[in-house]
């Protein structure tokens, strides 16, 4: 069984490091997001991506996912603290999300894939809400030890993530490095 991010550490999720190392304003020049899509935070956490993502949005709306109550709780507050108006948040289950069949144009799904129990059923039910033509951006961990990140045996090689990315009805765009740990996979509907 994955070993799953304890929500009592949710501040490391925002801390000035991590912002350091995934600079936002790149990874959205990245993302194929329009400010009229609807989009969903999968595995939202307290946020990260949530509030830059929201800000993008300004025509559209982002569905902030996640199956933890207490991340969502501490998503909401930061949406709230910026006044953002376009967010709905849901708690969905590892295999099940509560949204409408084709209803988001995209996806960004950061750092959550190896955690999933059912990571092949997770990528499907993505792939059951996204749209044609549509988006689904992957984050993940390098397969290689650090002292940073989830345990080496729960991270998934990048060629593994595409496959898996194919096997699951979507078609691999491009893959990239976003730093030495961390790499991204834009993947289409």
């Amino acid at each position: 069984m994955p070993v799953k991010f304890d929500p009592r550490n949710k501040e490391i999720l925002l801390s000035p490091a991590r912002r350091k190392s995934l600079d936002m304003y790149r990874l959205l020049s990245l993302i194929p997001i329009l400010p009229h899509h609807a989009i969903a935070d999968i595995g939202c956490g307290p946020g990260f991506f949530t509030v830059p993502l929201a800000k993008y949005l300004w025509d559209g709306k982002l569905f902030a996912v996640d199956i933890k109550q207490e991340m969502l709780d501490a998503a909401k507050e930061a949406v709230d603290s910026e006044r953002l108006s376009n967010v709905e948040f849901v708690k969905s289950t590892e295999r099940r999300l509560p949204l409408k069949k084709d209803s988001l144009d995209g996806s960004v799904v950061a750092f959550v894939i190896q955690e999933a129990a059912g990571r092949e059923s997770l990528l499907k039910e993505i792939r059951r809400c996204q749209r044609t033509p549509g988006w689904a951006v992957i984050l993940e961990w390098h397969k290689k030890k650090s002292k940073e990140g989830p345990p080496f045996q729960q991270r998934i090689k990048d060629t593994d993530m595409m496959n898996l990315l194919e096997k699951t009805g979507f078609r691999v765009s491009t893959k990239r490095d976003l730093n030495n740990q961390q790499y991204m996979i834009v993947a289409r509907t």
